[in-house]
C-alpha cells in the first residue's frame, strides 16, 4: 500500500497549531473592510491557513488506504443496508481517494433522490391486475409517426375477465395535449383488441360505422368488448417529480374512448410487474425523430 507523503508522527500538535492559525485568519478577515487592500490580504492568508490545516489533518494517516477508509466510513449504507466499497489499497494519491469518495457521495445523493421520488413496489390492495408478472405482457410501443409519435411502455394483463392496459411514460412525454394523446392511444389499443377478438366488428370503426342501424349487432359486440378494458397510467419519476400509478377511467362512445378521468384511483404502491417493465431499456431514438 502507498505511504501517505503528508504523514507525520506529531500530526496532533501540528493540527492544533493549524486550527489556531486558521481561526486567527478568520478573525482578521472578518475585521477587514470589504474590498480593501487589507481585506484582500486577509483573504489570501485565510486561503493559505485553510490549505495548511487540510495538510495537517492529512498527517494522521500513515497510508493513503488509511485516509480512504476514514473518508468512506462516513458514508451511510444504501437502502438494502449495503454499499460497494472500492479497494482502498489501489489508491496511490490523496486525490484519487478524494475523487472516489466524491463519486460515492454523488451516487448516494442520486439513490436518495430515487427513493424519495419512487413508489414502493408492491401489489395495491384490491387490485387484481398485474399481480402475476408471468402473465403480464409488456413492450415499448411507438404510437403515431416516428417524428410526431409518443413512445410508451405498454403492459397488458387479462385478469378476472377484464383487459388491463397500463401505459408508462415520463412526465410531460405525452406532450401538452395529454388528455387527447392518452385517449387516442387507449382507443387504438382497444380497437386492436376488439378486432383481434371479433374481426367481424371492423365495419363499426369505419366513418360513422358506430351510428349505422345495419351495424346494430356488431356495435353491441364492440361495446361489450370495449367495456372490458381498464386503463392505467404509470408516470415515471423525472427531474424530482414523483412516480405515480393510477387508473384512468374513460367513456366509450361506440367507437372511441373520451373524457379521461385522471383521478379515478391513485395507488400508493406499484405492482412488481410494472416496475420490471419500466426498468427495461427503452429503444434507441429513431433517425429523424424529434
Amino acid at each position: 500500500m502507498t505511504a501517505n507523503p503528508h504523514y507525520t508522527p506529531d500530526w496532533a500538535g501540528r493540527t492544533a497549531a493549524a486550527e489556531a492559525d486558521y481561526a486567527r485568519a478568520q478573525t482578521q478577515c472578518a475585521a477587514a473592510l470589504l474590498g480593501s487592500t487589507a481585506y484582500r490580504a486577509a483573504q489570501e492568508q485565510l486561503a493559505a491557513a485553510r490549505e495548511a490545516l487540510r495538510l495537517a489533518r492529512l498527517g494522521r494517516f500513515p497510508r493513503i488506504a488509511d485516509y480512504a477508509a476514514f473518508l468512506f466510513a462516513g458514508l451511510e449504507a444504501g437502502e438494502d443496508g449495503f454499499f460497494v466499497l472500492p479497494d482502498f489499497g489501489e489508491f496511490t494519491t490523496i486525490e484519487q481517494a478524494d475523487a472516489a469518495y466524491a463519486r460515492a457521495q454523488q451516487r448516494q445523493r442520486e439513490g436518495l433522490m430515487a427513493r424519495e421520488t419512487r413508489l414502493q413496489t408492491g401489489q395495491p390492495p384490491g387490485l387484481a391486475a398485474f399481480a402475476n408478472a408471468h402473465e403480464v405482457i409488456s413492450t415499448w410501443r411507438l404510437f403515431g409517426t416516428e417524428r410526431e409519435g409518443v413512445e410508451c411502455m405498454a403492459s397488458f394483463h387479462e385478469a378476472a375477465g377484464l383487459y388491463h392496459v397500463c401505459l408508462a411514460h415520463h412526465w410531460g412525454r405525452l406532450h401538452r395535449q395529454s388528455n387527447e394523446t392518452f385517449r387516442r392511444i387507449a382507443t387504438q389499443l382497444a380497437r386492436e383488441g376488439i378486432l383481434l377478438l371479433a374481426p367481424e366488428a371492423a365495419p363499426v370503426f369505419q366513418p360513422d360505422g358506430h351510428r349505422l342501424a345495419r351495424n346494430r349487432e356488431l356495435i353491441r359486440t364492440a361495446n361489450a368488448l370495449a367495456g372490458r378494458f381498464r386503463f392505467y397510467r404509470h408516470l415515471l419519476p423525472e427531474r424530482g417529480l414523483r412516480e405515480e400509478f393510477a387508473r384512468v377511467d374513460m367513456v366509450w362512445n361506440g367507437a372511441a374512448f373520451i373524457d379521461p378521468d385522471w383521478s379515478a384511483v391513485l395507488y400508493s404502491t406499484l405492482p412488481e410487474a410494472l416496475y420490471l417493465a419500466a426498468a427495461s431499456p427503452a429503444p434507441a431514438p429513431r433517425l429523424g425523430a424529434s
